[in-house]
């Protein structure tokens, strides 16, 4: 399901995200979310099936998350954090996305 990146990416940072407006959240989250999937190598398929979408659904809901086109779900979020080996800590009116160093 996971594929190493042949080449050396530089480490990921925290990201801090403002929870006050709900689209710009959905946005910034899914864009996020693609930069730690792209980095850890997972494709879209493959992060769907991880947190338990369909095959037949799998890439294009990643796809519709990641580009903010539909709202991530708590549960959902929560999934994919735990799969792209992210920490996810939500604190008042902020959401704080931490990058975990993979264990590979």
């Amino acid at each position: 399901m996971y594929r190493k990146n042949n080449h050396s990416t530089p480490p990921l940072e925290t990201r801090i995200i403002e929870v006050d407006n709900k689209h710009e959240l959905n946005n910034q989250i899914g864009s996020h979310f693609k930069e730690f999937r792209e980095s850890r190598g997972i494709s879209q398929h493959d992060l769907g099936i991880a947190i338990g979408l369909s095959e037949d659904i799998a890439q294009q809901h990643i796809y519709k998350y990641e580009k903010g086109i539909i709202r991530i779900p708590i549960d959902v979020t929560v999934k994919i954090a735990k799969t792209l080996n992210v920490d996810l800590i939500i604190n008042g009116d902020k959401m704080i996305l931490i990058p975990r160093k993979n264990t590979e």
